[in-house]
């Protein structure tokens, strides 16, 4: 027997849709799971919760990889971490299925720049603005771009036209702008569109750094070759001597110093300096200091490895009196190169060369020759954070000193840490410190080996009291140990004191 051919199709249809229902069914679970993951990864995302974002997204790209807006947001969540590299793998194959998507071409743009890639970056954000041209945020990553790759005049014309509906990037923008414009020579724009910045978001973290920056400026604008520094202190100080036999006295501190530009064109400038330093014991003049120092630095704008850099050389040499009468002599030259990593982060090397020449005494004695040439070779690597408000640094120098006699030639090792805070009510709060360890070797006077272990901290708080005055309380405090006894010297110096700076 056999069947007709119409009972047979029908057969055949119902035998498909018996098959076709269920995969029908799983292929509309999978779209609506993958849509309530993700419903609540934007919502994630949204509150900043970036990492649980991004574990949510994943599991409904699993339940449905060609969701764009998956794929997109997917992007969001690893820029916005940070990650990179994982956003752009992402966010091509969202290109793949959608070429002409401008949001997932720019979200791609942003994450070639965080990798550096910039010329990379710069051709997916022009197409974006090829086709969008008032698209938010779009002409400044262009700006951001060109300013990478050196080319100040064209990231100024994008950074001007750029449009953004957020606040906060247009602070930013226009912080950018500044900075192109002081590329370019052209200081008196940029100290315009950085005043601008300020006004954008007044409480904003980069506000700081602004206005540090604009000070710099305004002074170089104005042609403001001379600046003056006049310090006066009240201090009580535990060891006025500095040494072993302590002698405690009240007095004064007064410090002058004058710097004075007199060399400016494109990346060079050099300058003089000249500071005076006295202090007054008064229950010991015997010990009264003074200082007198001149000095010329010469500095030079550059780039290593496309990072802002700035060499420096300085030369001074300095008279130290001590009761009136002159003690030593410091000829001194410093060699510095500072890279800037990025923002918030700039390290600089030095090395110095220095020659101590003591002024010789009828009462000077052959053990005790002490004139001697000391080098040192440092590094310190310099922290700014709470944008810009606040800065840490840490680093070490290595020195050695060959004197003239056995007894005071050593090799020493030292530590070296800072920090700088931004306290409420405008008030600074600084604290340096330094751990100099010195290995002086056979010492036939005494019988045995001499090294020094001398730590040294200084704190500071200070406010603005009136424009161009501070009022600042300091304490030093300094502790050298010694295997040699005479040399064990602990000192204690508070101080309350007014600068005025023009």
């Amino acid at each position: 027997m056999t069947l007709k051919p119409a009972p047979i199709i029908c057969l055949l249809a119902f035998g498909f849709l018996a098959l076709a229902v269920p995969t029908a069914s799983r292929a509309q679970g999978n779209f609506e799971t993958a849509e309530i993951l993700f419903t609540r990864a934007v919502l994630a995302y949204d509150e900043g919760r970036y990492a649980e974002a991004t574990r949510e997204l994943l599991q409904a790209h699993g339940f449905d990889p060609g969701h764009t807006d998956v794929i997109y947001y997917l992007g969001l969540s690893y820029n916005a971490q940070g990650n990179f590299d994982q956003a752009e793998r992402y966010l091509r194959r969202g290109l793949e299925r959608a070429p002409k998507n401008s949001d997932l071409r720019y979200q791609l743009g942003i994450s070639l720049y965080g990798q550096k890639k910039f010329d990379n970056a710069l051709n997916e954000f022009l197409t974006v603005y090829k086709a969008e041209p008032r698209k938010d945020n779009v002409g400044y990553y262009i700006g951001l771009c060109y300013y990478q790759k050196k080319d100040y005049e064209t990231a100024v014309g994008y950074f001007r036209k750029n449009v953004s509906t957020q606040a906060k990037t247009r602070q930013l923008n226009q912080y950018s702008l500044g900075l192109a414009l002081r590329a370019l020579g052209r200081e008196k724009e940029a100290v315009a569109e950085l005043t601008e910045a300020v006004k954008i978001e007044p409480a904003a973290p980069i506000v700081g750094p602004t206005q540090q920056l604009l000070t710099v400026l305004q002074e170089r604008a104005e042609d403001k070759r001379l600046r003056l520094q006049v310090a006066l202190n009240g201090q009580y100080d535990s060891n006025a001597a500095g040494a072993n036999d302590a002698k405690r006295s009240y007095g004064n501190l007064i410090n002058v110093r004058a710097d004075y530009t007199f060399y400016r064109s494109g990346p060079w400038e050099s300058s003089v300096t000249y500071s005076a330093l006295q202090t007054l014991n008064y229950n010991a003049h015997s010990f009264d200091l003074s200082d007198h120092l001149l000095g010329v630095n010469l500095y030079y704008k550059t780039h290593l490895a496309e990072m802002p850099a700035n060499a420096g050389l300085q030369l001074s040499n300095d008279i130290l009196l001590l009761g009136g009468e002159k003690l030593l002599q410091r000829p001194t030259g410093t060699f510095s190169f500072t890279v800037q990593e990025d923002s918030s982060n700039f390290t600089t090397a030095l090395l110095r060369g220095q020659y101590k020449g003591f002024f010789h005494h009828q009462d000077y004695s052959s053990i005790d020759r002490r004139d001697a040439v000391n080098g040192l070779v440092g590094l310190v690597h310099f922290i700014r954070f709470g944008g810009g408000r606040h800065q840490v640094n840490f680093g070490y120098h290595f020195d050695r000193e060959d004197a003239g006699g056995k007894e005071w030639s050593y090799l020493g090792h030292k530590a070296v840490a800072g920090l700088l805070l931004s306290l409420p009510w405008e008030i600074r709060a600084a604290v340096n410190a330094e751990y100099h360890t010195r290995f002086y070797g056979d010492q036939s006077a005494v019988g045995g080996d001499r090294a020094d272990d001398e730590a040294i901290v200084l704190a500071a708080l200070s406010k603005e009291i009136a424009p161009k005055l501070t009022l600042t309380l300091q304490h030093l405090w300094d502790r050298n140990y010694s295997t040699v006894s005479d040399f064990r010297v602990s000192r204690n110096v508070t101080s309350l004191g007014m600068t005025w700076r023009y």
